[in-house]
């Protein structure tokens, strides 16, 4: 299987997947010190993947407005509609951005817990806060779930991005396929 990655330029990829999951097992240095993290990781991960999930539903959508485009005749069988309008695509795909609100409110949420973490668990915050540099509780604090949230808007845009491609192949040019 190894030398089958390497014909097929897979050996790159599998480079990526190693440093992917290296950077997964590190994320312990995001986190403030001793933060149990695991669950914190596991959790934003599953709800990064839901929405990315469900907003497979989109294709269902495209393909029912790509279908009332048509109609069947006896004849020449299956015919572009002469008034068919093509619906726009952000009414086809408007509604999975809002999938995301719950994973990034849940990185919100971390990062106050994160800045209780000193107060209740470690009750360290009086140490922190006379650190020469006062900058370090913030960072450990946001760092994680700032990364998070960029993650998150990063596979919201390049969803967005393919299924805005996916939508402008798919549909008839002569319907004029708009985006509002």
């Amino acid at each position: 299987m190894k030398n089958w990655l390497r014909i097929g330029g897979g050996d790159g990829a599998m480079k990526t997947l190693r440093k992917i999951g290296r950077l997964w097992t590190q994320l312990w240095q995001w986190f403030p010190p001793g933060y149990e993290f695991v669950w914190e990781r596991n959790t934003a991960a599953v709800l990064l993947a839901l929405p990315v999930v469900l907003s497979l539903r989109y294709f269902g959508k495209l393909r029912e407005a790509v279908e009332w485009l048509y109609y069947v005749d006896g004849d020449r069988g299956r015919v572009l509609r002469p008034d068919g309008a093509a619906k726009p695509f952000l009414e086809l795909a408007g509604e999975y951005g809002g999938l995301f609100v719950p994973y990034f409110l849940f990185l919100a949420i971390m990062a106050a817990f994160h800045y209780a973490y000193y107060h209740r668990e470690t009750k360290s915050i009086y140490l922190m806060r006379r650190l020469p540099r006062r900058s370090v509780l913030v960072a450990s604090c946001v760092r994680a779930p700032l990364l998070g949230m960029a993650v998150g808007a990063a596979a919201e845009a390049v969803l967005g991005l393919i299924y805005y491609g996916i939508y402008l192949l798919v549909m008839p040019g002569v319907c004029a396929p708009g985006f509002w």
